[in-house]
């Protein structure tokens, strides 16, 4: 201790200006930098509104990967457990009366884009500054009314913003390192035009 006093006493105090200079670099280091998202822009972690409150469900062997129930008032609620069997999930949406494209994913992955023209800038619009902007965009969107997360694990599907022939592209990713067990990017496909198969490739974000 008394090494440590003696090699403090040895430096010398900082002058106004050094202090003013470190204080600047400080605040440089803590300003938000613009992040720049491009397309597929609207990835939305499963949960983003409940899942700070919400405890990570334990799913037993018995739970079906995924579920689907229509309320009163036309909505589809669809729970996913597990991502398995994307096939059947699109099957039980189609038998439902929307037409889906569903694909699951491995973290860190996405499909490589585009893979169909979309009906608004969500999928593959110009890229966006801030998650305002970001936020003023989906919000604007027929593809984000459509589809929304309403909890860690469900989804809530509106029929009423999906027009005939359109197609409900739904891409769930793997998110074992986070309170949420998948995140979705759901997007409207334009009527009557195709949705090219997913090809994984690695995720920089």
């Amino acid at each position: 201790m008394d090494a440590l006093k003696s090699m403090w006493g040895t430096i010398p105090p900082a002058t106004p200006g050094e202090l003013a200079e470190a204080r600047r670099r400080l605040l440089d280091g803590m300003r938000p930098r613009p992040r720049f998202v491009t397309a597929p822009r609207l990835l939305v972690a499963a949960g983003v509104a409940a899942a700070a409150a919400a405890t990570a469900l334990v799913i037993g062997n018995n739970t079906p990967a995924y579920a689907l129930a229509r309320s009163s008032d036309g909505t589809l609620t669809v729970t996913v457990n597990e991502l398995r069997d994307p096939d059947g999930l699109q099957a039980k949406l189609g038998a439902a009366g929307v037409e889906a494209d569903v694909t699951f994913l491995a973290a860190g992955t996405r499909c490589a884009a585009p893979r169909f023209a979309a009906v608004d800038s969500t999928y593959d619009g110009p890229p966006t500054t801030g998650p305002d902007e970001l936020r003023a965009v989906a919000n604007e969107s027929r593809s984000f009314k459509a589809t929304k997360v309403t909890s860690i694990r469900t989804i809530r599907i509106s029929p009423e913003h999906i027009k005939p022939g359109e197609t409900l592209v739904m891409e769930f990713r793997d998110n074992p390192n986070g309170q949420a067990p998948w995140q979705l990017g759901s997007w409207l496909a334009q009527a009557n035009t195709p949705v090219q198969p997913c090809t994984p490739v690695e995720d920089p974000n």
